[in-house]
Order: C-alpha cells, then sequence, then structure tokens
C-alpha cells in the first residue's frame, strides 16, 4: 500500500503536537484550579472581616428554629455575626463544585448544613480565620458525634441535601473535632 506524505518529517510532526499539547496546558490548569463560590461568597468566607461575637454553644434545634430573613442581601445580617459551637452527629461530607466540603449535621431528629471551604478561596480574609478554616476542613469527617464551630450563615434554599427549614448554615466551619 502506497504511503502518503504531506511533505513534514515525522520529527516535525512530533514537535508541532507537543507545541500544541503544551500550548493547551495552561488553559487545562486553570480549569483543574479550585472554582470558588459566588452568591453571597464574601460573607460565607469572612472576607468582609465581620467582628464576631463570642463563640456560643448552641443546639441545632435552636438554630433552625431561629426566622429566617425574608430577603438575603449581599451583605452580613447581624445574626450572621453569631460563632456557634455546636454538638451533632455528622452524617455526610461531601466535595461540593465550589470546593467547599459540604457537612450535614444530624441531632437525631433534624440536620441542617456546615461548609467548610478553601481557605485559599477566603483571600481576604484575616490570615487567623484561614488557618482556622484550613484546619478545621483537615480534620472534618463523617462521626457519629463530633463538636462544630463555626458562623451563623443564612443560604438561599436551592435543595441543598440536608438543608434546614430555614436554611441556616454554619459556614465556614472554623473548628471541628471528632468524638467518637
Amino acid at each position: 500500500m502506497p504511503s502518503v506524505s504531506n511533505g513534514r518529517s515525522g520529527g516535525a510532526l512530533a514537535a508541532l503536537l507537543f507545541a500544541l499539547i503544551v500550548a493547551g496546558a495552561p488553559a487545562q490548569a486553570q480549569k483543574a484550579r479550585a472554582i470558588c463560590g459566588i452568591e453571597r461568597w464574601r460573607v460565607k468566607t469572612l472576607q468582609d472581616r465581620p467582628r464576631l461575637l463570642t463563640v456560643r454553644t448552641a443546639t441545632i434545634a435552636y438554630l433552625v428554629s431561629r426566622p429566617a430573613p425574608a430577603t438575603l442581601p449581599t451583605t452580613r445580617l447581624p445574626f450572621e455575626r453569631h460563632f456557634f459551637r455546636v454538638m451533632a452527629a455528622v452524617i455526610l461530607v461531601r466535595h461540593e463544585l465550589d470546593d467547599d466540603l459540604h457537612l450535614v449535621l444530624s441531632d437525631g431528629r433534624r440536620t441542617m448544613i456546615a461548609e467548610s471551604p478553601l481557605a485559599s478561596c477566603a483571600a481576604r480574609a484575616t490570615a487567623l480565620r484561614r488557618r482556622q478554616m484550613a484546619s478545621a476542613r483537615a480534620a472534618v469527617r463523617i462521626c457519629s458525634r463530633a463538636v462544630v464551630s463555626g458562623v451563623a450563615f443564612f443560604d438561599f434554599e436551592h435543595g441543598q441535601t440536608g438543608v434546614a427549614a430555614n436554611a441556616i448554615e454554619l459556614h465556614p466551619v472554623l473548628a471541628f473535632r471528632c468524638l467518637s
């Protein structure tokens, strides 16, 4: 069977293919990087640098019974300055498209969400808060009894797994300790 030639040597063709692959590499690397969130992201990740209230122990029952705001502004609501510590079962940990770890917390009767963002998605948060987020995220796992500390945050309800009726979350999680 006759061979077909395009006038280029095999080496030149290989070099051309290599150049095309390398040229596409930066685009692929960008796609592989974290895709941080959008909706109320500055609030969710403490990049608005709020003055948080002292951490307070609460129950899931208390948090899910707080009245949901009628509308959600782009800025922080007064209740979202509260820093809560909750004891709960962590029944789900799932990696989300925005690179958050989505946790479903349960007290056996009710559920609510906690979210652990990548510290790199919170570049404008204080160094202390970024360290807390990173440390908590490294400790997150499914656990029958855990102490989860985070900032109160009202999200938009959009069918999230484990969402509370008022769509309250602990976002971001700033401390996580599995007890069992």
